[in-house]
């Protein structure tokens, strides 16, 4: 009989075989006791179809696989599809994993550890196959841990490894800092069953913007500083969009300017976080109106889709990105704040 029950969503999109077996086995090799694993795959029209993953692979008796085709929509949609599965399901715990990273062992026991001590929402932290040092360490807020800690009222477990924080300060946090990949983290289903990710943020956002709604509305949240996910080298649409010489840059920059209005729109921020906020907005606007020119003037192409939602939702807005995009030629800084 087992004692937990635990949802795991995992969009799939790849292009190379051998990847998402990775990511299963790290999931059957938890060190974690009377817990079974629904696994929902949701292939998002991937030009390696899962099913030729699950074909040679075989996992232990507690890790159930349910794998979902559709057309691809994106990674907020395919997440979401998996979300309405779990949901009738009953599943009270929900874990995220991208089809090319890996859990480490003792992942979910440290996560099932701070849901059981009454945390709405764990996060840990996480390693990159290109970089050397962990996402933790990069972040303005760990560098200067003493001042972050007295600030937002942060408790330290007897070993130092976990830090437990109310859900109003762990989103003002959050507000300055993006603290998690999405697969480090592990929430209580059964309180929040209705969240979704927002699917009109195609390639930038979706998961920030959950992540903001979940912690917003728990009480508690606690965080891991052990390293428990490793993110592999697979499909990944935003960090493929830095390159501004192609054009998922200009959409990854408009898909941020809507991300940080709906911010503005959605949340009571405080005076610091709503200006912080707002310059986000100015920033990505002007990002988007300078690269979306760009494009089209060296023929790089243009995504019509998003110029037309943002041309729907902010009319007066757009009219003036001729003249930001002219004011930033001249001027490169304001594409650096």
């Amino acid at each position: 009989m087992f004692k937990y029950n635990i949802g795991v969503v995992i969009p799939f999109y790849q292009r190379e075989q051998g990847i998402l077996a990775k990511a299963l086995l790290s999931i059957a090799t938890q060190q974690v006791k009377s817990t079974a694993f629904i696994i929902v795959i949701v292939d998002d029209g991937s030009p390696i179809p899962a099913d030729n993953e699950l074909a040679a692979l075989e996992l232990p008796e507690h890790c159930r696989i349910e794998l979902i085709k559709q057309k691809n929509a994106g990674p907020a949609v395919a997440r979401n599809t998996a979300l309405d599965y779990l949901q009738q399901c009953g599943i009270s715990t929900v874990a995220f994993l991208d089809s090319d990273d890996v859990w480490k062992e003792h992942h979910i026991s440290e996560a099932l550890s701070a849901l059981s001590l009454g945390a709405g929402f764990y996060f840990c932290d996480h390693s990159r196959f290109d970089e050397k040092s962990s996402w933790f360490s990069s972040l303005d807020c760990f560098k200067h841990w003493n001042d972050t800690a007295a600030a937002y009222n942060i408790e330290l477990s007897a070993d130092k490894q976990l830090a437990e924080l109310s859900g109003a300060s762990c989103f003002n946090l959050f507000i300055k800092d993006y603290l998690s990949q999405t697969s480090c983290i592990v929430y209580d289903f059964k309180s929040q069953p209705d969240a979704r990710f927002d699917p009109s943020l195609v390639s930038a956002g979706e998961d920030f913007f959950l992540w903001l709604q979940l912690v917003s509305n728990c009480k508690k949240v606690i965080f891991s500083f052990n390293k428990n996910i490793h993110c592999g080298e697979g499909v990944n649409i935003y960090f493929d969009s830095f390159d501004w010489d192609k054009l998922a840059s200009s959409s990854q920059q408009g898909y941020h300017f809507i991300l940080y209005k709906k911010i503005l729109s959605t949340f009571s921020l405080q005076k610091e976080e709503y200006d912080f906020i707002k310059e986000k907005t100015e920033l990505h606007l002007n990002r988007y109106s300078f690269l979306m020119i760009k494009h089209l003037i060296s023929q790089v192409g243009f995504n019509r889709c998003l110029a037309k939602f943002l041309f729907k939702r902010f009319p007066i807005t757009m009219l003036f990105v001729p003249f930001r995009f002219i004011r930033a030629a001249l001027n490169r800084k304001i594409l650096q704040r």
